[in-house]
């Protein structure tokens, strides 16, 4: 059993290491990540859905943009 409850500590050199129920992780932050600066941060699993749901995002503007693009070119074309 764990003396110490979950969450992140500062394990020296201006690193964070998250400890979970079952003892430290391989999850490292850097004290000058900006998520490090309110305290405490969010859990790993939060920031690796937050990750997720950013990347998600970009894909599907990517694929919004990108058929604007090709719609405009279809456009021009046919003009021509």
């Amino acid at each position: 059993m764990n003396d110490k409850p979950a969450g992140w500590y500062y394990v020296g050199d201006g690193t964070l290491r998250y400890r979970d129920d079952y003892g430290w992780t391989e999850y490292y932050m850097d004290t000058r990540d900006p998520r490090a600066q309110d305290w405490p941060p969010p859990k790993p699993r939060t920031l690796l859905q937050e990750l997720r749901e950013d990347e998600a995002a970009r894909s599907m503007a990517a694929a919004h943009r990108g058929s604007r693009v090709t719609m405009l070119f279809r456009r021009r074309k046919a003009a021509h």
